[in-house]
């Protein structure tokens, strides 16, 4: 008896990998798509591997072209992975002002990606609803001073413990025009369904407001820990391009916990209270902790 494949899916995804576009160009021009699934495959000669979903678009493009790129996305190329995932809306044309170069085969090669390989096909395989694309690079080249954008359990973003060198302190509730999450991590459902929740709500106040400034996510009832906070940055990370984002954590006593949490999860900006009746975190407590760790405070 099989596994179901939402069980599979499930635990698949806990297998954290890099994040690719690949892309294709023949008599229709220039294909992209957002890939994870992308392997090495022999040294002599240099193969690697994708593999391809039959009904998407790009699977009989690869097969009738005979040659593909692979870019490999850096932190900083959430935005690129959305456009190629058909996950930014009104695009329509992947490829309309992204910035690329080619090499030997044609296929677009992306600006400011951390590495990529150019490949002509080799051989392709049955994957049962996938095809395993083989190829063999024929030119490759490398940007060592990127980090790399990484895909775990549905998330895009930076997982490793990277702690911010600035952040921008805000006055909690004075944010201007940003666009907030109200009681973000409110969880009455179970770890899970609240980040799922998350996702939803961020997903529509994005779709309901293009172009915001700057996405919060409050926590006035202080229900967050640590850990929530982090799975909560990671998980939206895939939809907030390079909006930034900023925590508000309510004064409860995991605040500066939490604080630590989302520095180490990619945020550069909190929001802390100079009064004291107010229900966030107050800006002194903020500060002092900043200043012990040698994080640079901008207003």
């Amino acid at each position: 008896m099989s596994v179901n494949s939402e069980t599979f899916k499930a635990v698949m995804g806990q297998w954290p990998s890099g994040v690719t576009v690949v892309t294709t160009q023949d008599g229709d021009g220039y294909g992209g798509m957002t890939a994870s699934s992308f392997s090495s495959v022999s040294l002599d000669p240099p193969l690697v591997s994708i593999c391809v979903a039959r009904p998407l678009a790009m699977h009989d493009r690869i097969q009738n072209a005979g040659h593909f790129a692979v870019n490999i996305l850096s932190k900083d190329k959430v935005e690129d992975g959305l456009r190629f995932a058909g996950m930014l809306p009104g695009v329509e044309d992947r490829f309309e002002g992204v910035d690329i170069h080619t090499a030997a085969t044609g296929c677009p090669l992306l600006q400011g990606t951390l590495g990529w390989v150019d490949c002509q096909l080799w051989a392709s395989h049955d994957g049962g609803d996938h095809t395993i694309f083989v190829g063999e690079v024929l030119e490759a080249g490398i940007d060592d001073t990127a980090t790399p954008l990484l895909y775990h359990s549905r998330s895009w973003g930076q997982f490793a413990d990277v702690l911010a060198q600035e952040v921008h302190v805000l006055e909690a509730g004075q944010e201007a025009s940003a666009l907030v999450i109200e009681q973000a991590f409110t969880d009455t459902t179970g770890q899970d369904k609240a980040v799922d929740q998350l996702i939803e709500r961020v997903r529509s106040a994005l779709a309901q407001h293009a172009g915001t400034g700057l996405l919060v996510l409050d926590d006035a009832a202080a229900d967050a820990d640590p850990l929530q906070v982090r799975l909560g940055i990671q998980a939206i990370a895939g939809l907030v391009g390079r909006t930034p984002v900023a925590l508000r954590p309510g004064a409860g006593p995991m605040a500066l916990a939490n604080v630590l949490a989302a520095l180490k999860s990619g945020i550069q900006h909190i929001c802390a209270a100079d009064e004291a009746s107010s229900p966030y975190l107050k800006q002194a407590d903020l500060r002092h902790m900043l200043n012990r760790m040698g994080v640079r405070i901008q207003p």
